[in-house]
């Protein structure tokens, strides 16, 4: 990660990310928000919250339900701002970071709603199948999970690896979640030429029912070939 780059260039950071709306930059993957949001009760967790312009939008978007969002920024003069941003909308910060999210497992919860914006290039290979097995146990079983890839050179300090989908999605199909929707090439939304985006859409594969006689004949069937 590149939190020291972050912290010290937070103020002009958080200049370009609040300069552009939520609809802007997540207009790929907004008609799959809208179910969520129509839900009584509404879990959301945003993991690399920079300076709070999503969770200031969708606090916004659900503040006459009832809601639990989480805003993760391990960046703390960045959260700094976030909290301001969200001062008197029910956010709460955590200064955590993947790929473990120690402190988010530990409120032995699931969300109906993860975004990961900005964030998986910052995570090496070798982090990354621990970070989404993460991701798919924090996502509850009708839940959305949100990632951007970032295509396009580092302009500064900050240390980002490259990303691919393939990659992504062989990682997904061992955490056992199903894609369910993907862009294909977003531009920048802050104008540079080199840089450009995608977001899949994931979903935790259905279990099947399966009764108890058919799992008695499972059990057996295994017997059998042993």
């Amino acid at each position: 990660m590149s939190i020291a780059f972050y912290n010290g260039n937070a103020v002009t950071l958080s200049a370009q990310y609040l300069s552009k709306t939520f609809e802007e930059v997540h207009s790929s993957w907004l008609h799959h928000l809208l179910p969520i949001l129509a839900r009584d009760k509404l879990s959301i967790l945003d993991v690399g919250a920079g300076s709070g312009r999503d969770v200031h939008y969708l606090a916004k978007k659900a503040q006459s339900k009832e809601t639990q969002i989480f805003a993760i920024e391990p960046a703390i003069a960045l959260a700094k701002i976030g909290q301001m941003l969200t001062l008197d909308l029910p956010v709460r910060w955590i200064e955590d970071g993947l790929p473990q999210l120690q402190k988010v497992v530990g409120l032995a919860q699931q969300f109906d709603l993860i975004l990961l914006s900005a964030v998986w290039m910052h995570l090496s290979p070798s982090e990354r199948p621990l970070a989404l097995a993460t991701l798919s146990g924090l996502l509850n079983s009708t839940g959305l999970l949100v990632i951007s890839l970032r295509h396009g050179p580092s302009p500064d300090a900050r240390v980002m690896h490259p990303v691919s989908a393939d990659e992504l999605l062989a990682l997904a199909a061992d955490c056992q979640l199903a894609l369910k929707d993907s862009s294909q090439d977003e531009t920048d939304k802050l104008g540079r030429t080199q840089v450009h985006w995608q977001t899949l859409v994931f979903t935790p594969k259905a279990v099947p029912n399966v009764t108890v006689p058919e799992a008695n004949a499972i059990i057996q069937g295994r017997h059998h070939a042993d």
